[in-house]
């Protein structure tokens, strides 16, 4: 079955629209939707750092990946935090803070809740302890205005080299985020290691438990590359890694997903040509881990970063295609 295109998918394409002013999106099709907006209006800051978005669970029908929906919204606002609850299902992914932390936190209450009324208002208040300078929760009064005064310089810069339509929506930030690794690439990251698991529990399969220790080291390896980056390089090279890996990463966790090569190995079958794709997919892996590192050497050389992986191997194949697309619009590009 193909999946729903942007403009296929009501639910989020309406979130999406939601949350470009706002802070907290219920979707009319969800049940008890004005108890959940009020419980959340409580504990949601009124800074613009934390979105809520909260989604009937047929919202998630057909999307190519499970965080598909939280990349899409964290990439059409300028949120810090944006937590997601599909049904019953909590996402979170943060730039305050770590986003595995973010993540663990919303699952941990999707599993100890009980409501996802509950999970929810437990999550915001949650992430926002965790996050720097806080303002906590919900209160937009004096108490809450005390942080944007101090940091409000920082701010002002900011929002004077903010290109496009963006500026109107920029929503104030802290002095300086806690995670080097970009917001995009860092669900990328997440996703990656969410299937690393996947392959290593295919039983009996060398080439998946190959695969499985394969991601877990170009994951760890993005996250190098972009910590040494901020330490190291300027922001140009920081911008140029994000433009490029956001690609690529995306067309690789495209290959890399349920649908795709983990169905190639385990029901092999069911395909036509299966060790060709399967070839091509190990391959892209390992160029792009190869790039990767050699961007890493670059930095910590104080040389400029070049880019020489194309991928055109998964491109050329129509599965695919779809996928990568998703991902493009998922990242606003």
């Amino acid at each position: 079955m193909p999946f729903l295109s942007a403009s296929d998918n009501p639910w989020i394409n309406d979130a999406v629209e939601g949350i470009s002013g706002e802070n907290i999106y219920v979707d009319p099709d969800v049940s008890g939707g004005q108890a959940i907006t009020e419980a959340l209006s409580g504990v949601v800051p009124g800074d613009g750092s934390i979105a809520v978005v909260v989604l009937p669970a047929g919202a998630d029908n057909n999307t190519p990946y499970s965080s598909y929906i939280l990349e899409r919204l964290t990439a059409a606002g300028d949120h810090e935090t944006v937590i997601v609850a599909v049904g019953k299902n909590l996402q979170a992914t943060s730039s305050a803070i770590d986003g595995d932390v973010a993540l663990r936190i919303a699952n941990e209450n999707e599993s100890s809740a009980g409501s996802t009324q509950d999970a929810l208002v437990e999550t915001v208040q949650e992430i926002s302890a965790e996050t720097p300078t806080s303002p906590g929760g919900g209160d937009a009064g004096a108490g809450g205005a005390a942080i944007p005064l101090v940091i409000g310089g920082v701010v002002l810069v900011a929002a004077a080299v903010t290109a496009f339509g963006l500026i109107a929506r920029r929503r104030r930030k802290p002095a300086a985020s806690t995670d080097p690794v970009p917001a995009g690439i860092r669900l990328r990251v997440n996703r990656l290691r969410e299937l690393r698991a996947d392959y290593a529990a295919v039983p009996g399969s060398p080439v998946a438990a190959e695969t499985a220790a394969a991601i877990d080291a170009l994951a760890s390896h993005v996250e190098q590359l972009f910590i040494r980056l901020d330490a190291k390089a300027g922001e140009d090279q920081s911008v140029l890694a994000e433009a490029e890996y956001s690609d690529k990463l995306a067309r690789l966790v495209a290959a890399l997903d349920r649908d795709y090569l983990l169905d190639l190995l385990t029901r092999p079958d069911l395909w036509d040509a299966p060790d060709e794709r399967i070839g091509e997919v190990r391959e892209a892996l390992a160029a792009v881990t190869t790039q990767i590192v050699d961007n890493i050497k670059q930095v910590n050389a104080r040389r400029g970063l070049l880019f020489q992986v194309s991928l055109d191997s998964l491109i050329g194949r129509s599965e695919l295609r779809d996928w990568e697309r998703q991902f493009k619009q998922s990242s606003g590009d």
